[in-house]
């Protein structure tokens, strides 16, 4: 019986990495902290695609926040302008940075403050109808380094928002 038991415990293995190797995995997940009151907060990852297509991320939902966009900060007439995205390609062997100046989850409408060291619950939809739940720790943010304007200015995050 031992060899038997020895060839499961291998087949498992070949079978677990062989879906690991096809998947994604997100590294360094964290939140920006923000004031209190404010209405949203950006959320930042890099996704990481093990397989050999393209892998697109259609939502994201938590429920700490109201709702969560996808969302990217695009350059547009010297001003920074968030532009909501439907998905985020993921390319193959390749990844995807969420940071400061670009790609984003807009975190909108938190029900509840949120301080550096909290964490936050947060899940990921693929367009393969793969899901990833992921803990978000919240954390102090380095400011962009050319801290270029925003569209909607400081006061309403949500406001000059273009949706495609």
């Amino acid at each position: 019986m031992r060899p038997l038991k020895s060839l499961v415990v291998v087949l498992l293995l070949v079978l677990s990495r062989s879906v690991w190797a096809e998947g994604v995995m997100v590294a360094s997940p964290w939140i920006r902290e923000a004031p209190p009151n404010a209405p949203a907060l950006g959320g930042f990852m890099v996704i990481h695609n093990q397989g050999d297509s393209v892998r697109r991320l259609v939502a994201a939902e938590s429920p700490t926040f109201a709702e969560v966009q996808l969302h990217r900060t695009v350059m547009a007439d010297g001003m920074a302008k968030m532009i909501h995205q439907p998905t985020i390609e993921i390319p193959a062997h390749g990844s995807q940075t969420f940071a400061p100046g670009g790609y984003h989850l807009m975190l909108m409408h938190p029900k509840m403050p949120l301080k550096a060291g909290d964490r936050v619950d947060i899940t990921l939809r693929f367009e393969d109808g793969e899901v990833q739940q992921i803990v978000f720790p919240v954390q102090v943010g380095a400011a962009m380094a050319h801290n270029p304007p925003m569209e909607h200015g400081m006061a309403d995050p949500m406001e000059g928002h273009e949706h495609h």
